[in-house]
């Protein structure tokens, strides 16, 4: 065999696995009841996981940090009520309320890093305390209502359509291209994987792991108040409700995408693909009439699967390093026999 042959990595399986079962899952159902893949439903498909897409984005990088942010569904609706609350009560322009409103999740983000970083306790705790924080905000400024009676400049953040697409896909597509480049070339995001692997060995390699931690929980914070800002515009009302349980659907699109819940390794093509995966499964549910009970049964499934799927591709490529390390080693006395010689 040729030694230039690239040999195909078990994360490239797994990815590819994936799209055939989304693949076959899509074109299974659209033969048996014919209305999985026309253009109406591939539409509602997509509108279906979009925002919580967008959570998994900022998810991707947090997990291959090696943390965890259950905060971003509590996030979601705090930014949906603020802008409703600062267009329609305050009567702020659609401009200034977006921005202030994105300021204040960026802010929520900050918060959540700087006390994981000063506290030195688990990410799960901080921000399981702040979706807590934030539910019970989101309830006491809104009185369990909704808020509703927005601009139609505003609707068109959530309703409107660039070239037939909607414009939260579109936000979406941008957003996980320009951050997955960015995740896969650019240097301060590829420490993310070093922190994940062994935030001890980053920190003494003069990472500045603090400062790393504290911007990449802004980013997912801020992602998801951009969600939350795009509901609001696509159901037309600010609800308490709205994005419940949202946090575990972006944890599991990351999961099932192939990123290690431990940290370490992932990349945005793999969530995006979890992300799609999500979409049709919850559709084909939606469109075959099956029992909506079983989708929580299938989606914990998958994500179990994954997740042990994802740690024996770590392991694995754990011993591949520590046997090339040792073929190295092995191999280190004989050159210099050879050179000495």
């Amino acid at each position: 065999m040729n030694q230039k042959t690239k040999k195909i990595r078990p994360e490239q399986v797994q990815y590819i696995g994936l799209i055939l079962v989304t693949l076959a899952i899509a074109v299974g159902f659209q033969m048996v009841f014919g209305n999985v893949l026309t253009g109406a439903n591939l539409r509602v498909l997509a509108m279906n996981m979009v925002f919580e897409g967008i959570m998994a984005i900022g998810m991707t990088f947090v997990i291959i940090m090696g943390g965890i942010d259950l905060s971003v569904a509590s996030v979601f609706a705090f930014a949906e009520i603020l802008v409703a609350k600062l267009m329609v009560e305050a009567g702020l322009p659609v401009f200034l309320a977006v921005s202030l409103t994105v300021l204040a999740s960026m802010l929520i983000g900050a918060i959540n890093g700087t006390l994981i970083v000063l506290l030195r306790v688990h990410p799960l705790i901080i921000t399981l305390g702040m979706l807590l924080t934030l539910r019970g905000v989101n309830l006491a400024i809104t009185d369990g209502k909704s808020v509703s009676g927005f601009s139609d400049s505003f609707l068109y953040l959530g309703q409107g359509q660039i070239l037939g697409v909607d414009v939260p896909i579109w936000f979406f597509a941008i957003a996980a291209l320009v951050l997955g480049l960015l995740l896969a070339h650019h240097r301060y995001f590829r420490q993310l994987y070093f922190i994940g692997g062994s935030e001890r060995s980053a920190r003494f390699s003069g990472v500045n792991t603090d400062r790393v931690k504290i911007s990449i929980y802004v980013l997912c914070s801020t992602l998801a108040g951009c969600a939350g800002i795009m509901a609001a515009a696509r159901y037309g009302a600010a609800h308490w409700g709205h994005g419940n349980l949202a946090e575990l659907k972006a944890i599991a699109a990351v999961a099932v995408g192939g990123t290690d819940i431990m940290g370490g390794s992932g990349t945005m093509f793999g969530t995006v693909l979890g992300v799609i995966f999500l979409a049709v499964v919850h559709n084909v549910f939606v469109t075959s009439a099956i029992n909506p009970f079983w989708y929580d049964v299938v989606n914990g499934a998958m994500l179990l699967l994954a997740v042990l799927l994802s740690r024996m591709i770590a392991l694995k490529n754990r011993r591949d390093l520590l046997g090339a390390r040792q073929m190295k080693l092995d191999q280190t006395p004989k050159k210099l026999i050879v050179e000495e010689s």
